[in-house]
């Protein structure tokens, strides 16, 4: 822990003008900020209350109900256009500089120089992503999650830090974006209508399922995330994460057979011979093939990564859950070569 620097204590200041309450406290570390317990913290209550005046949304959130940061992905009603609302509001505010009444916010945000945001593979160069040998997921993924037409600071900032709001809406909410990640830690957040700080107005509360103590570092859940979901929007990669899961290419040829309808005028057809008439396990040995060739070119990317942690972490986590699923199907199919 190092002393916060003027930045950081302006941002407090303002954070507090803005009627945001919370028992923790922010500190600053080599490798970003992060937030620590200023008290003996109970399961249920309240680690941060935020009037939704102080976030930064693409339009008004009367009506609306929080669903917490862990749905930002994973729920359907989030919407491209809605994402682009928010980067495209914060690249504004950003704009405004000084005028702008998110400018301490503004201040702590972390800039396109900052390893913070570096450390997301949409940054790298083609060099390092070559390195990843996970089978295009990651390739695919970025290609998915382009917008050229996007300011990409902001874009980058929004899809690592915004927290999802029901209806479709989501926002950056100043603090709550400072909180790290695990997993294991059940995250409550609710909206509490006409509530504000200093007149009408909802407010945000966020609540955790269990205790911290005195000067221990906070955590939420960002949700039921895999090792993909948190290196391509958070550039971190979980070890034992439990909720990861991996993915493999199967190409399977059908066998076609030619027929003809001469007869009815319509020239040749192909007609599909259905897979199932070959041997189960034939099919099984192909599909352990498959991972066991896929667990193997992530192993040796680990090892061929030139002491490029991040992607150490990432394709040995692959390769130890392929290495799994191949366990399971060797444990159903006893001496399946392959």
């Amino acid at each position: 822990m190092v002393a916060l620097g003027k930045a950081s204590n302006a941002f407090l200041t303002w954070a507090a003008s803005q009627g945001i309450e919370t028992p923790l406290n922010l500190a600053e570390r080599d490798d970003g900020r992060y937030v620590f317990c200023s008290e003996d913290i109970k399961a249920g209550q309240d680690l941060l209350s935020c009037p939704v005046s102080a976030c930064i949304v693409a339009d008004s959130l009367e009506g609306h109900t929080f669903v917490c940061w862990s749905e930002r992905r994973l729920n359907t009603l989030l919407s491209k256009i809605e994402l682009e609302g928010v980067a495209e509001r914060l690249a504004y505010e950003r704009q405004l500089g000084e005028k702008s009444k998110y400018a301490p916010y503004m201040d702590v945000l972390p800039t396109l120089d900052d390893d913070r945001l570096l450390s997301l593979p949409r940054f790298w160069d083609s060099k390092r992503l070559d390195l990843v040998t996970d089978g295009g997921q990651l390739l695919r993924r970025m290609k998915n999650d382009e917008r050229k037409d996007i300011d990409q600071w902001a874009l980058a900032c929004v899809d690592s830090r915004a927290n999802f709001l029901g209806d479709g809406t989501y926002a950056m909410t100043p603090l709550l974006d400072m909180i790290n990640h695990d997993g294991s830690v059940q995250t409550r957040a609710r909206i509490e209508k006409n509530k504000g700080f200093s007149g009408p107005g909802n407010v945000l509360h966020l609540s955790l399922g269990k205790d911290y103590s005195k000067g221990e570092e906070a955590f939420i859940s960002y949700g039921n995330l895999a090792n993909l979901d948190t290196l391509a929007d958070y550039g971190f990669v979980t070890e034992n994460n439990p909720c990861n899961s991996e993915s493999i290419e199967v190409r399977m040829m059908q066998e076609l057979e030619v027929f003809s309808t001469l007869e009815e005028g319509q020239g040749l057809g192909l007609l599909a011979k259905p897979i199932s008439d070959r041997n189960e396990l034939d099919v099984t040995s192909f599909i352990a093939s498959t991972i066991a060739e896929a667990s193997g070119e992530a192993r040796a990317g680990a090892n061929d990564t030139n002491d490029d942690r991040l992607i150490q972490k990432y394709l040995s986590e692959r390769a130890t859950l392929l290495d799994l699923a191949l366990q399971r199907i060797l444990a159903k199919y006893p001496g399946l070569e392959y």
